[in-house]
């Protein structure tokens, strides 16, 4: 019972986190990236490049 009681707790401290981004600008996140990775400021992510599609 304990493992389905820690995943859970996972779950609800995840929707918490999750409503902390709801004022985040897409546009300007993906600016940032495009400034970050031209800058050389670390690789991007195949996450962040599947973002990037308009």
């Amino acid at each position: 019972m304990q493992p389905n009681q820690q995943a859970n707790k996972n779950l609800g401290s995840g929707s918490n986190l999750k409503s902390g981004f709801v004022g985040t600008d897409p546009q300007k996140v993906k600016q940032e990236i495009r400034k970050d990775v031209s800058e050389g400021q670390g690789a991007m992510t195949s996450r962040e490049a599947g973002a990037m599609r308009d």
